[in-house]
């Protein structure tokens, strides 16, 4: 069975010091676009900016998880980014800085697979934020993300 961490690599996970989003959606692209599921870099970057004009990621109490599904995505493929200091995310549920961004990029086909991803992921931003923003290096936050199963894809 897959965990988080099966989508994640240490080169994945950030400490950003950016303060705007559109900074901080470029920082984590380039850790998503140096996996080998990612075969195109500048289509994922449009994706991911469109989905972020459409509404914003901003899920609240300091959480943003930017996201999108494409062809040229074969696997897929998560970044975390923590910064310590916010972002301005202008997120239209509550307006806070975000504190942890989780970039999901992912192929188009696969519903099912995204659907259970982004639940996990969910689930894994609510309950280690505290451990996530507290840490200092990947392997805790490999650590962390190794005890949330996501199911078999």
């Amino acid at each position: 069975m897959a965990t988080l961490a099966d989508f994640l690599a240490p080169n994945q996970i950030a400490w950003l010091t950016t303060t705007d989003k559109p900074s901080t959606i470029r920082s984590l692209l380039a850790c998503v676009s140096a996996s080998k599921s990612v075969k195109d870099a500048v289509s994922l970057e449009t994706a991911i900016f469109e989905r972020e004009v459409k509404m914003s990621t901003g899920v609240g109490y300091g959480v943003a998880i930017p996201h999108a599904r494409l062809p040229e995505v074969e696997q897929f493929v998560l970044a975390i980014g923590i910064a310590p200091d916010g972002v301005n995310w202008e997120s239209e549920i509550d307006d806070q800085p975000v504190k942890l961004v989780c970039m999901i990029a992912g192929p188009s086909a696969g519903n099912d697979g995204y659907l259970k991803l982004l639940s996990t992921v969910m689930k894994f931003v609510k309950s280690e934020k505290g451990k996530l923003l507290s840490s200092t290096h990947s392997d805790e936050v490999m650590g962390f993300a190794a005890r949330y199963p996501v199911g078999d894809f």
